[in-house]
This record gives structure tokens, C-alpha cells and sequence, in this order.
């Protein structure tokens, strides 16, 4: 049985519209390009067709792990309460020592992985400091352990 995937209604439309886009546009792309590189005769050592080749199957690859994870997805009512971080929410915190705030949504794993144009960073919750600032309420200080072995402390300042 797939295990159920909590998401943000907003990661879930990210999510059916990076399927639509890779069934829609990249594979045929993919396949036109892998068409016209066969046209040029041999394939043992037709660069341009083991390419697209490759390409195509990382496309099916994520389409159906797309596909798999919409399948399982539950998509997570919006925080209307302010007064904790959970998934959807928007939270400003600000490292120990220094005056900069920084904005993180906390999102499912499932969202992670896509670089916004606008608005706060995407931090999945399964993330270390995901985790840290999960549940957590403004005011609270969370400790966060970087790869290298250093402790980060960090203060919450708003959740919104």
C-alpha cells in the first residue's frame, strides 16, 4: 500500500502542472529530437540519440513518479491559526547573532526540490531544520545540527 503524501494545495498544483508540462511538451520534444537524431543513420555512436534516449527516460522516470505521488497526495488545509509552524505556514526566523530574517514555507518533501521565483524559500518539514521549526510557536528557539557537526540556533519571529 503507497503511503499517503500530505502537500499544500499550492505544491499540489505545482505538482500537476510540472506533469502536465512534462507529458505535454518535454517528452514529445524528447521524442522529435530522438526521431531526428535516428534519421542520421548509424546509432552505435549517435551522441544526439543516446542523448535524448537518456533524457526520455528521466521525463517517464518523473512523470510516473509524478503521477504516483499525486495519486497519494492529501492535500492539507491552509493554517488559519498563527500561533504554530506547520505545514503551510510561513515562517520568519532569524539566526542567533545576527539582525537578518529569513522566510521558509514549510512544505511536504514531495514539494521540495523547485526554485521559486518569488515569495519565502521551500523547507520541507522531513528537512533538519523542517523538522526543528515544525510545530514549533513565535518566540521559541530552535537548535539546528549542520552536516559538519556546528549547532545553529535560530529564533522564530513570525509565523503567518
Amino acid at each position: 500500500m503507497a503511503q499517503k503524501v500530505e502537500v499544500t494545495a499550492e505544491g499540489k498544483a505545482a505538482l500537476e502542472a510540472e506533469l502536465k508540462r512534462l507529458i505535454e511538451v518535454d517528452e514529445p520534444d524528447t521524442l522529435a529530437q530522438m526521431a531526428e537524431a535516428a534519421s542520421q543513420g548509424d546509432l552505435r555512436e549517435n551522441f544526439a540519440y543516446h542523448d535524448a534516449r537518456r533524457e526520455l527516460g528521466m521525463i517517464r522516470g518523473r512523470i510516473s513518479e509524478l503521477k504516483q505521488t499525486l495519486a497519494n497526495a492529501t492535500v492539507v488545509a491552509a493554517p488559519t491559526s498563527t500561533d504554530r509552524a506547520r505545514l503551510g505556514s510561513v515562517v520568519i526566523i532569524r539566526e542567533e547573532g545576527f539582525d537578518d530574517e529569513e522566510s521558509f514555507m514549510l512544505v511536504s518533501e514531495a514539494e521540495t526540490g523547485k526554485a521559486r521565483k518569488e515569495g519565502p524559500t521551500l523547507l520541507s518539514v522531513a528537512a533538519p531544520m523542517g523538522a526543528a521549526l515544525n510545530g514549533k510557536k513565535v518566540g521559541d528557539t530552535v537548535n539546528v545540527t549542520t552536516p559538519t557537526g556546528a549547532t545553529l540556533k535560530f529564533k522564530i519571529v513570525r509565523v503567518q
